[in-house]
C-alpha cells in the first residue's frame, strides 16, 4: 500500500488496536468512509512473505479471525451475520468449486474480435464457504450428538462432512505448485491445510468477539451517581426526555457515547442499516439495542423518547437449543411426565430473565445521567416534568446536523 502523507496524517494513522492484522483494512474502509479514493495499481510489485511451516500458518490464519472480530466493532456494515468480512469484487484466488460447477469465462468480444482477450475466474462459491465454516462444523457435531438418540439422524453428518471434504479436495485439485514440489504429499498437505483453515480462523474470530463483546462485569455492576433529585423510576424500556433549548437527540446519543468510553463499554454505531442507533454488549447471556427518535413541538421545545430492547447472543441462543431438545428427548423416552428437568429449564430461563432485567436497569441509569449531561429533563408522568435544578446542562461535541458523521464519539 502506498498513501499520501496528508491523507494518512488526516486520518490518525493506524489504530494501534490491531496487533496482528487488520490494520490496512482498517484504514483502507476510513479512507473510503472520509469520500477518499482507493485506486489499484497494475504496475506495483508486492514481496508478500509467506509462511513456509505449519505452525506459522496456523499462527497466521489465527491473527486474522482475531483481526476480523475486531474490525466488526468499528465496521458492522462489512460483516455478515457470522462474523465473515463480504467482500465485493476479486483480484486474487482461487475460485472454490469452478471444476464442480463452471469454469473460468474468457471475453471474446463481438463475434470473437475483442482486443486482449482475458479470462476471468469464477466467483468464489457461497456454498463452498458455508460447507468449510466452523458454523457448519458445529452443526455436524450438534447432529452427530443428536444421532445417538435418533438412529434416522446418524447418516446426516456424515454427508455433511463428505461436503466439506469435496471444497478441500478441490483446492487440492486446483492449486498451482511449481512442478519440482508438485509431490502427492504436498497435494495432501495442501487438502489438509483447505480443511483446517476455516476452523482455525473460524475458532479465533468467535473466541475474540465473545471476549471482547462483552463489557466487563465491574463495569455494570457499577451504578451511576446521579446529582440531587436527577434519579428516577419508571419503565426500563422507554424513556422520555424534555428540552426548550432546541436540545434533541444527537446530543444525547452524544452524552451516550461519551459515557461509554469514559466507562468503558463495548458498543457498535448504526451503520446506516440497522433498526437501532447504538448496540450495547453487555453479559454473556444478553445484549442492549438503543434507538431514540425526537419530536419537535416549535419554539426550540423537543421531545426524545428511548426505548431499550434485550436482544439474545448467539451463545445464549444456541445454549437454549440444546437444552431444549434434550428437554424433548428426555420427555419421550421416559414414562412419566418429568418435572424436575422442566423446573431445572424454568430455572435457568428466570436465571436469563434476571440477567436481562440487570443489564437494562444499568443501561438505562446510564442514558438518564447521559440526559441530565445533555441537559435534557426526565418525563416522569404525561405531562409531569422534574425540577430543571436537577438537570446539568454540558457542551457535546457532537454534529447536530450530521450524527452519523465522525465527529461522533
Amino acid at each position: 500500500m502506498a498513501f499520501y502523507r496528508w491523507a494518512f496524517e488526516s486520518l490518525g494513522g493506524f489504530d494501534p488496536e490491531y496487533h496482528k492484522a487488520g490494520d490496512d483494512v482498517d484504514f483502507c474502509w476510513r479512507i473510503q468512509q472520509a469520500g477518499w479514493v482507493i485506486a489499484f495499481s497494475p504496475a506495483a510489485i508486492v514481496w508478500h512473505y509467506r509462511r513456509f511451516t505449519l505452525r506459522a500458518f496456523l499462527r497466521q490464519q489465527d491473527g486474522y479471525g482475531e483481526a476480523e472480530s475486531l474490525l466488526r466493532f468499528k465496521h458492522l456494515i462489512f460483516f455478515g451475520p457470522t462474523g465473515t468480512a463480504k467482500w465485493r469484487g476479486q483480484i486474487y484466488g482461487t475460485p472454490r468449486f469452478s471444476w464442480f460447477v463452471n469454469r473460468p469465462v474468457i471475453y471474446h468480444g463481438l463475434f470473437g474480435e475483442g482486443f486482449f482477450q482475458s479470462i476471468y475466474p469464477t466467483p468464489q462459491s457461497d456454498v463452498a464457504a458455508y460447507l468449510s465454516s466452523i458454523e457448519w462444523f458445529a452443526l455436524m457435531i450438534f447432529l452427530f450428538g443428536l444421532g445417538i438418540f435418533l438412529p434416522a439422524l446418524r447418516i446426516v453428518p456424515y454427508l455433511m462432512l463428505g461436503g466439506t471434504l469435496c471444497v478441500a479436495l478441490s483446492y487440492m485439485v486446483r492449486a498451482s505448485i511449481e512442478p519440482k514440489f508438485d509431490t502427492v504429499r504436498a497435494r495432501l498437505l495442501v487438502m489438509t491445510l483447505a480443511f483446517i483453515q476455516p476452523l482455525v480462523r473460524g475458532f479465533s474470530r468467535y473466541f475474540t468477539w465473545l471476549r471482547f463483546k462483552r463489557t466487563p462485569a465491574s463495569v455494570i455492576r457499577r451504578h451511576e451517581h446521579f446529582p440531587d433529585r436527577a434519579r428516577s423510576a419508571g419503565s426500563l424500556s422507554r424513556r422520555v426526555f424534555w428540552n426548550e433549548q432546541g436540545r434533541d437527540r444527537h446530543y444525547l446519543l452524544g452524552a451516550i457515547f461519551e459515557l461509554l468510553e469514559e466507562e468503558g463499554w463495548r458498543y457498535s454505531t448504526d451503520s446506516g442499516w440497522n433498526e437501532w442507533d447504538i448496540q450495547i454488549y453487555g453479559n454473556f447471556w444478553w445484549s442492549i439495542a438503543l434507538q431514540t427518535v425526537t419530536e419537535y413541538h416549535g419554539g426550540g421545545k423537543c421531545l426524545t423518547r428511548v426505548r431499550l430492547r434485550n436482544r439474545l447472543v448467539t451463545t445464549t441462543i444456541i445454549i437454549n437449543l440444546i437444552a431444549v431438545s434434550l428437554l424433548i428427548y428426555r420427555q419421550l423416552n421416559v414414562s412419566h411426565f418429568d418435572l424436575w428437568s422442566i423446573g431445572a429449564y424454568l430455572l435457568f430461563l428466570f436465571f436469563l430473565w434476571t440477567r436481562a432485567r440487570a443489564l437494562k436497569s444499568r443501561v438505562a441509569e446510564l442514558v438518564d445521567l447521559a440526559a441530565n449531561r445533555a441537559g435534557l429533563q426526565r418525563v416522569i408522568r404525561r405531562g409531569k416534568i422534574p425540577s430543571a435544578e436537577s438537570t446539568m446542562e454540558v457542551q457535546v461535541p457532537v454534529n447536530v446536523t450530521d450524527p452519523a458523521s465522525p465527529q461522533l464519539p
